[in-house]
């Protein structure tokens, strides 16, 4: 396999630092001078610092001092930086802002984190990733395996736009999130995520609005909601209601234990319908 480097000081302005230069390595090369570019084929690998691309065909193009612009990935792309992992139909690396644009079924995995998404904008220099139309899943902490159970398996959360913190271990899900774990589902404005150093969900809470959580017959209604415990358990806080049937219950936080099927409430006032205290009678 041909060796090939093209330096890559294309800097962004104002010109104080340049980024790192991009290596690329092919079987093949055609240099086309008069459009700037070169078409890099038979499999490639192109190296930016720590991040690494791979893909059949390269297009590279490169201004008036050789300066390497854009890195077009012809193909199937996969794209690694550290733990994470990046796939998609197709890319395209712009080397003055360090930005990666995936398209194609684009799938970003650290460890056993999963998210999917419809368009992936990766900052290789910041370690950040943003995503629309995604579908994810969050490791969580294994509830006791009761029939029935709701805590088994990943936190598995759907939203219009992901913004993803590798260095802060966060993932913000925006424009209307739903989350699910067995068969309890949350709906929430937006929800954060945030993990512990294995990489597990430490948390998750929402913001932005009212959230609403069903679980088979029961539902849920609050202002907030905290998965803590790994997610082993869900807090309703802020006027939380609960309903099942014609019966009500509110309190001042309200706590499902997934796994469990329980539900704690603190300074609870239940309604409960006649019938249901006078069973057999008709009302």
């Amino acid at each position: 396999m041909k060796s090939l480097l093209l330096a890559a000081a294309l800097a962004a302005a104002p010109a104080a630092k340049s980024p790192a230069p991009i290596d690329i390595r092919s079987e093949t090369l055609t240099v086309e001078h008069g459009k700037r570019r070169a078409v890099f084929a038979g499999g490639v690998v192109a190296t930016r610092g720590d991040l690494t691309l791979e893909c059949p065909e390269v297009v590279a193009t490169y201004d008036a001092q050789s300066q390497v612009r854009e890195v077009t990935c012809v193909g199937a792309i996969t794209a690694n930086q550290g733990e994470r992992r990046m796939t998609a139909q197709r890319g395209v690396f712009d080397n003055a802002t360090g930005l990666l644009t995936l398209e194609g079924e684009p799938t970003l995995t650290e460890g056993d984190r999963r998210l999917v998404g419809e368009r992936l904008i990766y900052d290789a220099n910041l370690a950040k990733a943003e995503l629309t139309n995604v579908q994810g899943e969050l490791p969580a902490a294994e509830a006791p395996n009761l029939p029935g159970a709701a805590g088994r398996g990943p936190l598995r959360v759907s939203a219009a736009t992901v913004t993803h913190d590798f260095a802060g271990q966060r993932t913000v899900f925006g424009g209307g999130v739903t989350a699910t774990r067995g068969d309890l589902v949350l709906r929430a404005p937006r929800l954060t995520a945030s993990y512990d150093d294995e990489g597990q969900l430490a948390g998750a809470m929402t913001s932005g609005g009212d959230v609403t959580v069903r679980q088979r017959d029961r539902r849920g209604q609050a202002k907030r909601a905290v998965f803590t415990a790994g997610a082993r358990t869900l807090v309703l806080q802020g006027e939380p209601q609960i309903t099942e049937g014609a019966s009500s219950l509110t309190g001042t936080k309200v706590t499902f234990l997934l796994g469990q099927d329980r539900v704690e409430v603190e300074k609870p006032r239940a309604v409960f319908p006649l019938g249901a205290a006078l069973p057999g009678r008709s009302p």
